[in-house]
């Protein structure tokens, strides 16, 4: 028997869209990564964004 294919795009799509819908900000990580459009972060293995956490606190 065939069935939907569960896939990781598709968790990943359903958790932001969900978390949009409780009033979360979406942001395209590549943007906000060292080389993005609007850096975040001095590199990839920064995982915390310290002025993002210490706004939202």
């Amino acid at each position: 028997m065939m069935g939907n294919k569960i896939t990781e795009n598709t968790i990943e799509v359903f958790s932001i869209e969900l978390l949009e819908r409780l009033g979360y900000d979406y942001i395209y990580a590549p943007n906000i990564a060292h080389d993005g459009e609007t850096p975040e972060r001095t590199s990839y293995e920064e995982i915390l964004l310290i002025d993002r956490l210490r706004d939202s606190i």
